[in-house]
């Protein structure tokens, strides 16, 4: 009798975001991996409460801009973990109508989530309906936040991206065993996919980015880096921020340096290959790229929570530099470009923590643990 393709859903939290590139790089490996298997992509708050996502977005994108130190304060906080205990279970059961309808019509064989909230969700739908199905977490950033632990099954594993990232969620209770270290799922850029390199002594290049929503690319930072002595081609990546963008390309002639303008790109580690030097906000993605592209960074106002923690292990590691203010952008630029040495070791130090094949190590163990009735990879 001949088994049925396997069914995996992917899931994430708002679209076009690190979440969202994590979980379509895991999706393409699968695919590539397992050409029968049938899988669904999808941003599971959207889907099952639309409006509650847009209110959501709304009030995170509102608090990272207006009151940061808001978010800072709840981020990974203890005390807000043990004052929402009793409330969470009610905003996560796993037991509204539209996710019913989606389990049902789909029937998955496997489920990998990539941000914490639709994981907690799903967890608690295993848990309400008895069904034993494999459900992956697959943290995004450098060390996960405290919301990702769900009480501990044998059906629930972690996929997160270094040993200390491990060692946080066993604090947390998770079983070591139910915890694989392979990185943070990224897609394969381009010109390693079309086995082409481009060498960074062809000219010197400083890539800006602001991540999806170009919130860490500010036009005073720009015109700080400006400012610096050595010579070098700024490239900027304003993503969605059609502001910054077109205030950008109104004012590209009074630049020194020359200066190449591009919004949101799909190809983000090809252009960082041509970097010598990263300017931007740790993202989990972006971090991910960077170290797997062997790129040093540069980083100017991380965003409170998250971002943070991405800080510390970058510095710590030696693959970036913290600066606190626009204005010590030119001599730490000029520095670097004068002691090659000191680039070259935070280049080698970020390639060191790079896993460039996470998304395709990822979608491997997913498949290796699918159910027994399900066909093998």
């Amino acid at each position: 009798m001949t088994r049925p393709p396997p069914r995996i859903l992917i899931c994430y939290l708002v679209r076009n975001s690190g979440h969202h590139a994590a979980a379509r790089a895991i999706e393409a490996e699968i695919r590539r991996l397992a050409p029968f298997a049938e899988t669904r992509c999808l941003d599971l708050l959207e889907t099952t409460h639309p409006t509650w996502s847009a209110i959501v977005q709304y009030v995170y994108m509102s608090t990272i801009r207006r009151t940061p130190e808001l978010w800072e304060a709840l981020y990974d906080n203890f005390w807000f973990d043990w004052l929402t205990k009793w409330i969470r279970p009610l905003v996560q059961r796993g037991n509204s109508l539209k996710l019913r309808i989606l389990m049902e019509a789909f029937q998955p064989d496997a489920i990998v989530c990539t941000q914490a909230h639709p994981f907690a969700v799903l967890s608690a739908y295993a848990r309400r309906q008895g069904k034993p199905i494999p459900l992956w977490g697959v943290v995004t950033d450098l060390l996960p936040h405290r919301f990702w632990h769900v009480p501990p099954d044998e059906h629930i594993r972690y996929v997160v991206p270094s040993q200390t990232a491990m060692q946080r969620l066993m604090i947390l209770g998770t079983p070591a065993e139910r915890i694989h270290i392979l990185g943070i799922p990224i897609q394969a850029d381009v010109l390693a996919a079309r086995g082409k390199t481009i060498s960074r002594d062809a000219g010197r290049r400083v890539l800006v980015m602001g991540g999806s929503r170009g919130l860490g690319a500010r036009f005073a930072t720009i015109r700080s880096l400006d400012r610096a002595a050595a010579d070098f081609t700024i490239d900027v990546v304003t993503g969605t921020n059609r502001r910054l963008r077109k205030k950008l390309l109104a004012a590209r002639h009074r630049f020194r340096h020359p200066i190449r303008i591009r919004g949101y790109v799909q190809d983000a580690m090809a252009i960082m290959r041509r970097a010598s030097l990263l300017i931007g906000k740790p993202g989990g993605l972006t971090s991910a790229e960077a170290m797997a592209s062997g790129t040093p960074m540069l980083i100017v106002r991380p965003l409170p929570g998250q971002e943070r923690g991405n800080t510390e292990m970058l510095v710590r590691h030696g693959a970036a530099i913290h600066l606190d203010r626009d204005r010590d952008l030119p001599a730490v630029v000029t520095s670097l470009f004068t002691n090659r040495s000191l680039l070259d070791m935070m280049a080698a130090r970020a390639k060191a923590l790079g896993k460039p094949d996470a998304a395709r190590d990822t979608a491997a163990a997913v498949l290796a643990h699918l159910p027994r009735e399900a066909p093998p990879p």
